[in-house]
């Protein structure tokens, strides 16, 4: 054999092997969904007991308490039971490349108007993709322009991702109460059926062209869209129907004015939300940006602090004159209110009158229909009766008696309680080894 054509034969090898390592590479990594659906059906549910059940790497969603829904970078999933003492093997599983998972939320199939509980995922591709929360199959999707930069931020456990979705709230029709879920994009805002992903309605935030960032700060009430436009001078609060995207108004608070961004771009949270930012019975502003806690005044640092208002159904922005706290929930006429850290009491948010008065030293956590849910500094959840101020239970969220962490992020569903757990004397920058408590932070218990 000639030189000439051992060297072509040569070339022909090496094009050969480079078409099927690009080949192979493509089918690797050309963008695609994929579902690895439950190929098993789901026990019933046990009745909650107010016991530990364990430690878990990730954050869960508990959906209609039958299975745990779960996010990292570029996959949603699911295990069950949702009281197993670990994770579990998928249920099911969505994955999407290269796209990475931004938000997930879920609407349990017990809500107004569901026949099948339903995950949403927003992702970084601006993809909006409905889950049968039960099987993993494709319900419904869309796609919204995404802003600049989003991506996962839920580090290891995915809890901001889960817990505090950014840009993907929910509430409900003021008329049929059935559920609504939005998403926000690039200037915009969609709102959607949680079950056929049918468009509610669809805006666009483009008044001012050049400027970025302006509509950033949003979060739902109980039947409202609310989103703040930044750049407007002063800021204003615009008030949306959750269902017809109708406005109902905008607000600014007592004393707003023209000037720099710490005087114009005033200060503004969400309070007393049932889940993330989502279904807020309360909001907190000041007429200036730079404001301080209540806990921060009483200690003089800073004297400026903000109030309270609450958001009805049709817009109107109504000031809640006897709340003072930090820590505050509202439920109905009741609001229960965190005392330092010392004590929790209750009082009625007409009159002002206190109801009861408890002294259980910790974090006030939530609130709901029935009862208060306390994390004291023996690392026991304490549940007290909403009317009564009464414990009710109490349960150990140590595994080993040893055990000694922080918290920031807890999530309560189902009668379920999860707490990330971390390392005390942690910073955000801290790389995950010393930023979470252990490789299994998050502790699961019943309530």
């Amino acid at each position: 054999m000639g030189k000439g054509l051992r060297r072509a034969l040569t070339a022909l090898a090496v094009l050969v092997i480079a078409f099927a390592v690009t080949v192979t590479a493509y089918r690797t990594l050309k963008p695609a969904d994929t579902f690895t659906k439950a190929t098993r059906p789901l026990e019933s549910p046990e009745p909650v007991k107010s016991i530990q059940y364990g430690e878990l790497h990730s954050a869960p969603l508990i959906v209609d308490g039958t299975v745990r829904v779960y996010a990292d970078q570029r996959r949603v999933y699911a295990d069950t039971p949702v009281t197993a003492i670990r994770e579990m093997t998928p249920h099911w599983a969505f994955r999407r490349w290269p796209a990475e998972v931004v938000s997930v939320t879920a609407i349990d199939k017990s809500t107004v108007g569901g026949n099948v509980s339903v995950v949403i995922t927003k992702w970084s591709d601006g993809v909006v993709a409905a889950l049968n929360a039960t099987t993993g199959d494709s319900i419904w999707q869309a796609r919204i322009e995404p802003a600049s930069g989003e991506t996962f931020q839920g580090r290891r456990t995915g809890a901001t991702t889960v817990w505090f979705p950014p840009g993907l709230y929910t509430s409900a029709s003021a008329v049929t109460k059935r559920p609504i879920v939005i998403v926000t994009g690039k200037d915009k805002s969609v709102a959607f059926d949680p079950w056929t992903g049918a468009q509610h309605w669809s805006r666009e935030f483009t008044a001012h062209p050049g400027l970025t960032g302006c509509y950033t700060t949003a979060w739902t009430g109980l039947t409202t869209y609310l989103v703040k436009d930044s750049c407007a001078q002063p800021a204003l609060l615009e008030i949306y129907d959750a269902d017809t995207g109708v406005k109902l108004s905008q607000w600014r608070p007592p004393g707003a004015s023209l000037g720099p961004p710490a005087v114009s771009n005033w200060y503004v949270q969400p309070s007393s939300c049932q889940s993330g930012n989502s279904l807020c019975a309360l909001f907190k502003a000041g007429a200036i940006r730079d404001v301080v806690s209540f806990t921060a005044a009483a200690e003089g640092v800073g004297k400026i602090t903000p109030a309270y208002w609450k958001i009805g159904p049709n817009g109107v922005v109504v000031p809640q004159p006897f709340l003072d706290k930090d820590a505050v929930f509202m439920v109905g006429d009741t609001l229960v209110e965190q005392v330092i850290t010392d004590y929790v009491w209750a009082s009625s948010a007409t009159t002002g009158k206190q109801l009861w008065r408890s002294e259980v030293a910790g974090t006030l956590i939530a609130a709901d229909d029935k009862n208060v849910y306390v994390i004291n500094r023996e690392y026991q959840l304490l549940v007290l009766n909403l009317v009564t101020g009464a414990v009710t239970s109490s349960t150990e969220l140590r595994i080993r008696p040893e055990d000694k962490w922080v918290f920031r992020y807890t999530y309560l569903h189902d009668g379920y309680l999860a707490v990330e757990r971390l390392q005390p004397g942690n910073t955000t920058s801290d790389v995950d080894e010393r930023y979470y408590f252990s490789d299994t932070p998050v502790v699961l218990v019943g309530v």
